[in-house]
């Protein structure tokens, strides 16, 4: 499964430097070696309409790609496509109009897994200053995992103010537990509750290098069905 919290806390910014005819050139020509003609048409439509409202554009043409990479018709690519611009233009709306487009990005692939712009916004308001594309990739990976979006979206909200190091190591943590069979809302509810009481020193702020998801009793949570994995020799 992909961990896109620790791909974004890893990868730098992508360089925006290009002039925008050189990146629409460049979209068009990518798009013409996959695609036919008329659904080429629509996505650069879409894509240039994206471009014009300040969008990030980059996911669309990839977008399109990806449905031309699984033999998808014409007409589903240029749904997926629209659809992308829809998530990428609230999650904007709801993140800010100074937000960057990787938090813009990560908030479209939040709202694409059912988080609702209400959870951005907030998530914005609790870190009104700092960058929130690591809290919304653990959000988004949460719900991949199969924690139900308003557990998820409680948690990562509560661990607003952690360090992007340590929501990544919260995410990677209760990945692990759901792998040998913690049921996911319960893994990520005793993982946050740990992190959230580590967050908190006398004073209740951040205390430096406090942050830690150990002991947090995960152990002892309800377990699936899921067998265990054997164990490696």
């Amino acid at each position: 499964m992909v961990r896109r919290a620790l791909a974004l806390l890893l990868v730098a910014v992508p360089l925006a430097g290009a002039p925008l005819g050189a990146q629409a050139r460049s979209a068009d020509e990518r798009l013409a070696a996959r695609l036919d003609a008329a659904t080429r048409g629509q996505v650069m439509a879409e894509v240039e309409a994206a471009r014009r409202e300040g969008l990030p554009v980059e996911k669309l043409v990839d977008r399109a790609l990806e449905g031309a990479s699984k033999r998808a018709p014409g007409p589903r690519i240029v749904i997926g496509v629209r659809r992308l611009r829809s998530a990428l233009a609230e999650a904007r709306q709801a993140l800010g109009a100074r937000s960057s487009a990787i938090e813009v990005e990560a908030g479209a692939s939040a709202i694409e897994a059912n988080v609702g712009t209400r959870v951005l916004a907030g998530l914005r308001r609790a870190r009104p200053d700092g960058s929130l594309t690591v809290p919304l990739a653990v959000l988004t990976d949460l719900v991949a995992y199969g924690v139900p979006v308003d557990t998820a979206a409680r948690t990562v909200l509560a661990l607003a103010q952690a360090r992007d190091a340590a929501l990544v190591a919260y995410q990677r943590d209760v990945e692990r537990d759901i792998s040998v069979g913690a049921v996911p809302a319960a893994a990520a509810s005793l993982r946050a509750g740990a992190l959230e009481r580590a967050l908190i020193n006398a004073d209740g702020m951040a205390a430096p290098g406090a942050i830690t998801t150990a002991g947090s009793g995960v152990e002892n949570a309800p377990r699936t069905n899921r067998p265990t994995p054997p164990r490696k020799p």
